[in-house]
């Protein structure tokens, strides 16, 4: 057979072996640096991307607020209003931005810090840091319920153009929003989150089923527009943001568990992000029905012991990523070779992988790491 790299990767997603690991790393960061797509980026090196095709819903959660008033026109957005103001403080680069949202049952207000885009400390792509958190009590959950976009107002599948753009250079993953655990920590804010489970448990809980059974509607809304791969991230519910393997399995595994579980009713695969300490939680995600886990980062950045993920993992759950991008930074090619030369004979062996990145390839990574990455990969990728 003829691969593609859209082939490639299905085969390995259906237990085939294709002519070789596929190599896909997480890689937007640098590309924003250089300008560049996963297609214009691939005439230079010979990879198989897996590009993320969006699902036209906004990506955070207190943005549906402009986009319900957009389509205000429609009878959208009419019981809603949004006032911004922005305020520089001396001696500080910041930007702090108050959001406040009035609805029938009261206002609703999140104050963001944003870093100065000119610094470039931050790296190119910095996140905003949230001061006050947009859900404060019991009483905002009857409010943030304004907020919810309802079926007439759905967006059209922008991943489609995606696809159709990608044809057989590589594979379209749809991720549908932040997710739920990003709508739940960018409301309440990680440190309130944690605390709340000690706290007020029941309330906590009451949060993630609110926001869980509005994102349920999203993924059948998209599955029913014919998305094929299902993107999914719980970064920031993974053990590495402070979660105990108890509070996982209790919190958020079992609604992971009933999205992948609508996904495989449309026949679509599921592809799952979780990053930093992992292992604890591996037969936990083997079993899981997931078709595809990404990023496995191996010591000290993460804790993915090779020869044991391969033993929990392989026939259940195709593996993705490995080489830690702190390496591809920050190390030399000599240490990117070993570690993806490691990645394709422990973990590449007899199919289930997808050579990957811990993450994305950070902007500022020396072009001769990005060499030894993808030139190691085609070396010892081969089955």
């Amino acid at each position: 057979m003829n691969y593609t790299s859209k082939r490639r990767h299905l085969a390995v997603l259906n237990g085939e072996i294709p002519d070789r690991i596929p190599i896909a790393p997480r890689i937007w960061a640098y590309l924003l640096e250089q300008k560049k797509t996963h297609l214009q980026f691939k005439q230079l090196y010979d990879y198989d991307p897996i590009i993320w095709g969006e699902s036209g819903f906004p990506f955070y959660f207190y943005e549906n607020a402009d986009y319900l008033l957009t389509h205000k026109n429609k009878n959208a957005g009419k019981d809603i209003k949004k006032t911004i103001t922005e305020v520089s403080k001396d001696n500080d680069s910041k930007k702090y931005v108050t959001l406040h949202i009035d609805t029938p049952a009261g206002r609703l207000t999140q104050i963001q810090a944003f870093p100065d885009p000119n610094d470039i400390s931050y790296g190119i792509n910095p996140n905003p840091h949230l001061i006050e958190p947009l859900i404060k009590d019991r009483s905002d959950l009857a409010k943030i319920n304004y907020l919810m976009i309802t079926p007439p107002y759905y967006p059209e599948p922008l991943f489609k153009k995606t696809e159709k753009l990608a044809g057989e250079d590589g594979i379209v993953h749809t991720r549908i929003t932040g997710g739920v655990d990003d709508m739940v920590v960018n409301s309440l804010g990680l440190e309130n989150c944690l605390l709340l489970y000690y706290d007020d448990k029941d309330f906590f809980v009451d949060v993630i089923d609110t926001f869980h059974k509005y994102y349920k509607k999203q993924i059948k809304h998209t599955l029913e527009q014919g998305a094929s791969i299902i993107f999914e991230a719980w970064f920031n519910a993974s053990l590495s943001t402070g979660w105990s393997p108890k509070m996982y399995r209790e919190l958020f595994l079992g609604r992971i568990i009933e999205d992948i579980n609508l996904t495989h009713e449309y026949d679509a695969f599921f592809h799952f992000y979780d990053d930093g300490k992992f292992m604890p939680l591996a037969q936990d995600f083997a079993n899981s029905g997931m078709d595809m886990i990404t990023t496995l980062t191996p010591p000290p950045s993460g804790d993915t012991d090779a020869h044991k993920i391969k033993k929990i993992m392989h026939g259940k759950t195709v593996m993705s990523g490995y080489v830690d991008t702190i390496k591809i930074r920050y190390g030399t090619p000599n240490q990117i070779t070993a570690q993806t030369k490691e990645a394709c004979e422990i973990l590449g062996k007899d199919g289930y992988f997808i050579l990957g990145t811990s993450d994305s390839i950070r902007d500022g990574s020396p072009k001769e790491n990005i060499d030894a990455y993808f030139n190691a990969a085609l070396k010892f990728g081969k089955y």
